[in-house]
């Protein structure tokens, strides 16, 4: 067979309907864009207008990615009428029948309102309940309890802010709340927890819809990065709570005084003439944990302080806070904030905060 022939031959085959996508190679056409994903967010009276204007910025900011656009945006109010929110009208797209059609749901955080929204929301919520598999849903913060309450998350993992967790635990006891965690992901189901951790709730449903590649460019238009590391880390010790019982009140004092010292029970007890299986009961019953347990916090909130605030290696700020052992002292830090004590550091910006140079610009 003759060059000419051949080549009439291999253009006759790129011709055929058997091999568009290398027709288009071929002759140099560029390759079609798959349709935008469509993208839902939900709004209600509660909702706090930075989650909102979250979301939508993180979302629009990736229609300027290359081969964009990749998201079309709709805002789905309860009854599909604009949204009367205490600042003012928010206008909407449609309503809760959108959502079925939607690759994305997002429900942005809803202050402190999470039990309200839901009595206001009945219909959006019956709208979550009967979603598709292949949609995807992120909630934000609070807006948890939207997709809590149409059960969805039953038996599955979900976070919120640290300050809401427990009452979401109370409201929904199949849910597996993990306050600790910033993100939490069950199949087609993402959480994310307090505040700004919703960027890496939009960013993680950019990277499942678009890949990796998009999301990790997103993330760098937005100066920050794919992390996903626990909240524990910004959450105060358990055992900062108000109770009336003066006397633990004192010994509770005596402690933070002493919080490096090694402290015996029955040294405290004495303090207020009582035995050691008093103490115990009635600090528990004050503070939820154990004396020991209440001293250990006070160690770590203290070594979080220097890791933050001074240029000390991390054996130093171990014995400073009571801790001979550094292995010990690292494995007990891990175990309370999610974070080992030189990770701690750098994520909160050491240098930065110690004042290395306060005239720099960052």
């Amino acid at each position: 067979m003759g060059a000419v022939a051949h080549c009439r031959r291999l253009c006759a085959w790129l011709e055929s309907p058997e091999m568009p996508s290398l027709k288009l190679i071929w002759t140099g056409k560029p390759m079609p864009k798959p349709a935008p994903h469509r993208v839902a967010v939900l709004l209600c009276p509660q909702h706090s207008l930075a989650s909102i204007g979250l979301v939508l910025d993180v979302l629009r900011m990736a229609n300027h990615l290359p081969g964009a656009p990749y998201f079309e945006l709709l805002r789905i109010s309860e009854s599909g009428q604009a949204v009367a929110h205490e600042d003012g009208l928010i206008s909407v797209d449609g309503g809760p029948e959108c959502l079925a059609q939607m690759d994305l749901v997002v429900i942005p955080s809803l202050w402190m309102a999470g039990p309200a929204a839901v009595a206001g929301s009945p219909r959006l919520i019956q709208a979550l309940r009967e979603l598709p598999e292949r949609v995807l849903v992120a909630s934000l913060c609070s807006g948890v309890y939207l997709l809590a309450a149409s059960g969805r998350l039953n038996q599955r993992p979900a976070t919120t802010h640290w300050m809401l967790a427990d009452g979401l635990q109370a409201r929904y006891p199949r849910v597996q709340v993990q306050a600790a965690c910033n993100l939490t992901q069950s199949g087609n189901l993402i959480c994310s927890g307090g505040s700004l951790a919703g960027v890496d709730a939009c960013l993680q449903a950019v990277e499942r819809l678009c890949g990796r590649e998009i999301a990790e460019g997103l993330a760098r238009l937005l100066v920050t990065d794919l992390r996903h590391g626990p909240q524990s880390a910004y959450m105060p010790s358990p055992g900062w709570r108000r109770h009336a019982d003066g006397e633990i009140q004192a010994i509770q004092a005596y402690l933070a005084e002493h919080f490096a010292e090694t402290l015996s029970l029955e040294a405290l007890a004495a303090q207020i003439h009582v035995s050691v299986r008093t103490l115990q009961r009635r600090f528990l019953a004050a503070c939820g944990m154990t004396p020991m347990q209440y001293q250990q916090a006070l160690r770590i909130e203290r070594s979080k302080d220097l890791l933050e605030n001074s240029r000390l290696p991390v054996e130093a700020i171990a014995e400073q806070v009571g801790y001979q052992d550094r292995v010990a002292f690292g494995r007990l830090f891990k175990r309370l904030t999610g974070l080992t004590p030189a990770a701690y550091r750098q994520r909160q910006g050491w240098g930065h905060h110690a004042g290395t140079n306060r005239d720099s610009t960052v």
